[in-house]
């Protein structure tokens, strides 16, 4: 009986690891040691507001107001809050965005922030997706406003939301159209091996009243 002790205490010990590793990645784990985690501090996060001023936090940490450019924060998900700042306390309400930061890419929003709900602009990020294709990569894109026709290199391509299209990797110029809407337009590029995931935001275009003069008598 003494002898299988030592083999049961390792099967156990083997298990419980295998389980543990399981619901916990080695990398994320890794990524977490002190002196390792400066190797993975390899993701960049550029955020800009045109047209204003928004102080940024990411995951409740003040990064200053933009244009802000990160480029030391480890691969992984993060929520990024902006609030655009204005003389009137309260005019323009905090936005919030989920982003994944992957290992060696550069993510990117771009937003004009209006009052109310109202946001004009685009949120880029990759995520690594290993069955793509050698030389090819791919996006998703989303938009605010429902069924935008969607223009790639200025050629109509089909309208949102776009799921799992394969281009070559490269740089393209992504338009959006949409009645009542204002165009949105951008430059991504696919990067080979990854999904491109694109939210583009487009602002409502005014609605004009016109009112019928009566003749005068």
């Amino acid at each position: 009986m003494k002898k299988w002790k030592p083999a049961l205490i390792i099967m156990l010990l083997v298990i419980l690891l295998s389980v543990f590793f399981f619901f916990v990645p080695l990398d994320n784990i890794v990524k977490n040691i002190p002196v390792i985690k400066s190797f993975y501090k390899n993701t960049t996060l550029d955020i800009t507001t045109p047209n204003g001023k928004a102080t940024v936090k990411i995951d409740g940490k003040e990064y200053g107001d933009t244009p802000v450019n990160i480029t030391n924060l480890v691969a992984g998900t993060y929520q990024v809050e902006l609030n655009r700042t204005s003389q009137k306390e309260g005019f323009y309400k905090p936005h919030f965005f989920n982003i994944e930061l992957t290992k060696n890419s550069t993510s990117r929003i771009n937003m004009e922030i209006g009052p109310g709900d109202y946001l004009h602009g685009v949120v880029l990020f990759y995520i690594e997706d290993k069955t793509i294709e050698s030389g090819k990569g791919k996006i998703m894109l989303t938009s605010s406003a429902d069924d935008a026709k969607v223009y790639i290199n200025d050629e109509y391509f089909d309208t949102t939301p776009l799921t799992n299209i394969v281009l070559e990797k490269g740089e393209y110029s992504i338009k959006l159209e949409k009645t009542t809407f204002e165009d949105l337009e951008f430059p991504i590029v696919v990067s080979a091996g990854h999904v491109l995931n694109i939210k583009g935001y487009q602002f409502p275009l005014p609605i004009t009243f016109v009112t019928e003069k009566k003749d005068e008598q």
